[in-house]
C-alpha cells in the first residue's frame, strides 16, 4: 500500500463518487432555515482505493485514504472537494460550487499524485486550483440527471473538463443504498492535450511520439456503488468504475490501456 497522502491526493483526479458515497448521511434534505444552519456535521472515513498510475495507464497503484467532510447550513468542506457551497431543493434539484485543487501528474512513480516511470521524459504536469461545480436533477424517485465542470483557476494552464450523465437507485433500503451511473467525460483541447498529448518537445525528450488531440469526449464511465449502514453512525461502501476511452485520445501513445477498472472499499463515522 501507498502512504495516507498518496490516496488522498490521487483520488482528486478521479471520480468524486466514493466522497459523495460516504457523505450521504451528511446531506441534507431540505433548505436550511438560514445559510448557516444550526448544526454542523461531520463524516470521517477512511478508504482503500486500487487505481491506475494516471489516466489510460496499464499499472495500478494501491493506497489508504482518508476522508473528511464537514457540512454547516449550505457551506461544506470536503477533503476532496475543497470548500465551497451547497444548495437543494424540495423539487429534487441540487447544486454544489467548491474550489479544489488538482495535483497534475508527474513524470515518474509518484507517492502523492499520479504518475509514472512510464511517463519519463514527459515534464510534469504542476498542479493548479480548480473551482468544481455540480448540478443534478431528479427525475423520478429513482433517476437523476447529472452535470460537473472542474474549471482551472489558477496555476497549470492545463484547460476544463466536463461530465455528464446519470444515476439510478437500484436498491434503496433502511440500511442499504445501490446506485448505478453512467458519464461521458468531455476535455477542452487543453485539457485533452495536457493529459493525453505529445507535443514536440515532449516527444524529443521521451520515447513518444508527437500526437495532438482534439477537444471533446475522451471517456466513458459506468460505477456500481453499494452503502451500507450499521447504525446511524457507521456505515461501509463499496465502488467499483470501469473507464473506457474514447477515439478522442485512444490513439494517444501514453494510453497503454483504453479501458481501466477503479475500485475503491471503506468505511465512515457520521457524529
Amino acid at each position: 500500500m501507498s502512504t495516507v497522502k498518496n490516496g488522498r491526493c490521487k483520488r482528486l483526479i478521479t471520480t468524486l463518487a466514493f466522497n459523495a458515497t460516504l457523505a450521504a448521511g451528511c446531506a441534507q434534505a431540505e433548505v436550511p432555515a438560514s445559510i448557516w444552519g444550526d448544526t454542523t456535521d461531520v463524516s470521517l472515513g477512511l478508504a482503500a482505493s486500487y487505481t491506475p498510475r494516471y489516466m489510460g495507464s496499464k499499472n495500478y497503484t494501491a493506497a489508504f485514504q482518508p476522508m473528511l467532510r464537514m457540512e454547516r447550513g449550505i457551506f461544506f468542506l470536503d477533503s476532496l472537494e475543497g470548500l465551497g457551497v451547497q444548495w437543494q431543493s424540495n423539487t429534487g434539484f441540487s447544486a454544489s460550487a467548491s474550489l479544489g485543487y488538482d495535483y497534475g501528474r508527474a513524470d515518474g512513480d509518484s507517492n502523492y499524485r499520479h504518475g509514472s516511470d512510464t511517463l519519463k521524459g514527459m515534464g510534469e504536469v504542476s498542479g493548479a486550483t480548480v473551482l468544481n461545480l455540480n448540478a443534478s436533477q431528479k427525475i423520478t424517485s429513482w433517476l437523476s440527471l447529472n452535470a460537473q465542470a472542474e474549471l482551472r483557476m489558477a496555476g497549470e494552464t492545463r484547460g476544463d473538463r466536463y461530465a455528464f450523465g446519470a444515476q439510478a437507485t437500484l436498491l434503496d433500503s433502511d440500511y442499504d443504498t445501490v446506485t448505478w451511473r453512467v458519464d461521458a467525460h468531455a476535455g477542452s483541447g487543453r485539457f485533452n492535450q495536457t493529459y493525453f498529448g505529445v507535443t514536440q518537445a515532449q516527444s524529443a525528450t521521451s520515447r513518444f511520439a508527437l500526437y495532438t488531440p482534439d477537444q471533446g469526449i475522451y471517456a466513458y464511465t459506468t460505477e456500481l456503488a453499494w452503502r451500507h449502514a450499521f447504525d446511524q453512525h457507521w456505515s461501509t461502501a463499496a465502488v467499483v468504475e470501469l473507464t473506457h476511452y474514447t477515439d478522442q485520445v485512444r490513439n494517444s501513445p501514453i494510453i497503454s490501456k483504453e479501458t481501466t477498472t477503479t475500485s475503491y472499499v471503506g468505511v465512515s463515522y457520521i457524529f
